[in-house]
């Protein structure tokens, strides 16, 4: 066998290329690892981009619902104010109402209802006739002036100054409630957002939040803010609601009625039972009640060269007088209550002739996080770049990654007619979700970024 060893056949063997792969070896592993590098940080980066935009909308949807929540407070706390005007209307009612009823049974004696020929009936006043009869008997007497006595305690005490103390009261801590509620909300709002930021990022390293020029709450329409309090002369609208709730009820706008003999006076004397009363709001500053009846008989009479129907009999059947109002002597009552309300500006939206008939507070936020807190090579990761493969860190403007995002809040309420209600707060309807941010949110938001979009 011969001997491959040896130098003169070695020489005789084709030439073997040793060592030449390496140098495209290396060319590779260097694309490999820009490539790894690359991958890993872009997919780092979408994940980080990803979990700040929901955080953003997590943010601002948060910070939307804050805002509704605040609103549709202030409507409830409004429509319970107005529920405690409708308590003092009420009560104030019947005081007056006790009052008179008391008074009819002391004076309708002199009629003669225990009698089948008393004065109501015969002369056929039919709708007054129960009543008479009813309050002639003492058990019925008695019942009228138990009540009086138990809701008006024989003056200014007793059941009726109770409630009324007990509706101003509430109206006080209303008042106070949404006082408050006004002045610590933005205090509030800044602490939610950070801790909704905070929330998401939990052992995660820091985040966070700062307001966009875009904050309808305190700049509404680049005025004041989106919701005012309304004193004095400006509690108009609530003393309109006030009346137009306590109007609904018969009892308290109007306790008229009328009886009268249904023939013609030349024919036969006529009876008459009158009874007059009703409920008011003077102003802003008292709730009157009022009520008298009186029965009359008119006869046909010739007087002074001609014929007449003139009154010939009067019963005064009784008066009632309530008042409640801050002056001495009367139930207390504050007056219409201050309240808070959607600002002139916000109010000023019409349902037609507008492409957005309705008010809507609008709230755009700026959430950040440092490049060195994030999971790529950059920040936290264990994986490192170095030499020429910094190229690949993935860099971002200012060093921090950005998402901004806005909501928005709106009234949404139909009609059982199909008409639309216009925001207000008298009624909580009041809600809220995510909307695109405008352009010039965006510029503001890119300035801050230095000129780069977030």
């Amino acid at each position: 066998m011969p001997d491959f060893t040896s130098p003169a056949i070695r020489s005789c063997l084709p030439l073997r290329q040793r060592g030449q792969a390496l140098i495209f070896g290396i060319a590779i592993l260097l694309g490999a690892a820009a490539a790894t590098f690359y991958v890993f940080n872009t997919g780092q980066l979408t994940a980080e981009k990803t979990k700040l935009v929901n955080t953003a909308d997590a943010v601002a949807y948060s910070a939307g619902v804050m805002h509704a929540r605040a609103l549709n407070f202030d409507a409830y706390t409004n429509r319970a104010l107005i529920a405690n005007e409708a308590t003092i209307a009420q009560m104030v009612s019947i005081s007056s109402w006790l009052q008179y009823a008391k008074g009819h049974a002391r004076s309708v004696p002199p009629l003669n209802c225990r009698s089948q020929y008393s004065v109501p009936a015969a002369l056929a006043t039919v709708s007054y006739v129960p009543l008479c009869y009813a309050l002639t008997y003492p058990a019925g007497r008695q019942l009228v002036n138990s009540a009086d006595n138990a809701f008006n305690g024989g003056g200014n005490g007793g059941i009726g100054a109770a409630a009324v103390a007990s509706a101003e009261l509430a109206k006080a801590q209303l008042q106070a409630m949404q006082t408050t509620m006004f002045i610590g909300f933005l205090f509030a709002r800044s602490a939610l957002v950070q801790e909704v930021a905070d929330a998401n990022y939990r052992n995660d390293g820091a985040v966070s939040v700062t307001p966009l020029p875009k904050d309808d709450w305190t700049s509404f329409q680049g005025g004041g803010f989106f919701i005012s309090k309304r004193t004095n002369n400006q509690r108009l609208r609530m003393r309109n609601v006030i009346l137009d709730v306590v109007n609904r009820d018969d009892f308290v706008r109007d306790r008229s009625w009328s009886s009268s003999s249904p023939w013609p006076c030349p024919l036969a004397p006529v009876g008459h039972a009158d009874r007059s009363g009703g409920t008011g709001l003077n102003g802003y500053d008292s709730w009157v009640a009022q009520d008298q009846a009186y029965f009359e008989i008119h006869t046909w009479r010739f007087r002074r060269w001609r014929f007449r129907c003139d009154r010939t009999a009067y019963y005064p059947l009784g008066n009632g007088h309530r008042e409640a109002t801050s002056s001495p002597g009367a139930w207390y009552y504050s007056g219409v209550p201050s309240f808070y309300e959607l600002s002139d500006a916000a109010l000023g939206y019409t349902p037609t002739g507008s492409s957005r008939p309705d008010p809507r507070l609008q709230f755009a936020i700026r959430v950040t996080r440092a490049m060195n807190q994030t999971r790529t090579s950059a920040g936290t990761s264990a994986i490192k770049p170095s030499g020429r493969l910094h190229m690949f860190d993935g860099a971002a403007a200012r060093n921090v990654l950005a998402a901004v995002a806005t909501s928005e809040v709106y009234f949404d309420h139909q009609r059982d007619d199909g008409s639309t209600e216009l925001g207000s707060l008298f009624n909580p309807y009041w809600q809220v979700h995510l909307v695109g941010t405008s352009a010039a949110v965006v510029a503001a938001a890119t300035a801050l970024q230095g000129g780069a979009t977030p």
